[in-house]
């Protein structure tokens, strides 16, 4: 997994990976998803925050060889804010979600005093953090924007708690542009991913590698 390895080693500790899928055609996304599946088989812990329905994230890690569910309750955990959002109750272990009436202010209130009082009891050293996808919060809030500054917030409950090794945010320009605008803003590292002479590339645009080309897909 030459460019998920590289991608990674682009990233300081407990620094900020945003890939932006630029060209809904260069599977930006999936490109995430094999990051998530190359540290989930190295045995590092991820806490994943998930805007999607659980069965595409499924399906879609499914793609790039991941079995979510071989991970699930072990070294993965998901905060499943879609299924919280729409009150589609999940029983797996390893699956967190919040009940009861959720608008936009009512979410961030329980979502941090879920935070503060389940985290630390979770035994959970040196996390990774991810999410599927942060545009998807424009598909679940009124107020996109304001949502994910709060949500943001809530990477400095799990960096206290638990230790951040890294962020890795996957966004698709096309479907919240101002929500791609946030994650530049503060992201250490930015790769843009985009379809060119029919090869699925990503260009890094922010960090100490910028102008650096990856293949998305080469390789690996």
């Amino acid at each position: 997994m030459n460019a998920t390895r590289n991608a990674l080693q682009m990233l300081p500790e407990g620094g900020v990976l945003s890939v932006i899928q630029v060209d809904p055609e260069s599977n930006g996304e999936l490109f995430s998803l094999m990051m998530l599946r190359y540290l989930l088989e190295r045995g590092e812990t991820v806490f994943l925050f998930l805007y999607e329905p659980f069965r595409v994230f499924e399906n879609n890690a499914k793609n790039v060889g991941l079995n979510v569910r071989e991970y699930l309750g072990k070294n993965l955990q998901i905060f499943d804010a879609f299924g919280s959002v729409y009150h589609l109750p999940r029983r797996e272990k390893g699956i967190h979600q919040l009940s009861g009436y959720l608008d936009d202010s009512v979410f961030i209130i329980k979502l941090r005093e879920w935070a503060i009082r389940t985290l630390g009891l979770g035994g959970w050293n040196d996390v990774w953090i991810f999410t599927y996808t942060s545009t998807g919060v424009c598909k679940l809030f009124r107020r996109p924007y304001l949502a994910c500054r709060m949500i943001w917030a809530m990477r400095e409950i799990l960096s206290e708690k638990t230790g951040n090794r890294g962020t890795v945010l996957t966004l698709s320009e096309p479907e919240c542009p101002e929500i791609s605008d946030l994650a530049y803003v503060t992201s250490d590292v930015v790769i843009e991913t985009h379809v060119v002479n029919g090869k699925r590339i990503g260009i890094v645009t922010k960090g100490l590698n910028e102008g650096e080309i990856l293949e998305l897909f080469g390789g690996d």
